[in-house]
């Protein structure tokens, strides 16, 4: 009987040593990408959305400061698109939990360059000041609008704002 009650013991730690570590096993996905959107890419069909921005949505328009309006979201993700033609990208799992759209919320990197930071650096989102200090690009965000790169040459709605109007039904 003691014997039996050691067995349980030894095999209930190892199940939950191996429960416990599984994510572990699991946090990072790598190689090519397929772009989604400004801010979120597919590695092996799973999705990963980058923490700690927020880019314009895919369908979403600005205006320059000449007044014109023009594809900013179309722009954002070809750029993205180029960007990322050809290399391996590898994206870090921020947590187990996915997001309302199924969606992995992830520090991606290719070669030494972060995703977000680059998109951030290069005028196509807007930075969440709320993330992590190790992963806030609000000072990439303000290169940009410094230099007016990307949706900084002009005026746009935040993407968030914008979504928010697009699942109301107001179209601009």
């Amino acid at each position: 009987m003691f014997q039996f009650a050691r067995l349980s013991a030894v095999i209930g730690i190892l199940f939950f040593a191996f429960v416990s570590f599984w994510p572990a096993l699991d946090k990072e996905h790598s190689g090519p990408a397929k772009v989604i959107d400004a801010d979120t890419i597919e590695i092996d069909a799973e999705r990963h959305r980058f923490y700690g921005i927020d880019a314009v949505e895919h369908d979403q328009t600005c205006r320059r400061r000449n007044g014109e309006t023009w594809l900013c979201g179309r722009e954002a993700t070809a750029a993205l698109v180029q960007f990322l033609e050809g290399r391996t990208v590898t994206c870090e799992v921020r947590g187990r939990k996915r997001d309302p759209y199924g969606r992995f919320t992830s520090i991606c990197y290719v070669g030494g360059d972060n995703i977000a930071a680059w998109a951030s650096r290069s005028g196509w989102a807007v930075a969440d000041p709320d993330t992590n200090r190790l992963y806030n690009y609000t000072s990439d965000e303000g290169t940009a609008r410094f230099l007016r790169r990307g949706i900084w040459d002009g005026t746009f709605d935040p993407p968030a704002e914008w979504r928010r109007r697009q699942q109301a039904g107001d179209r601009p």
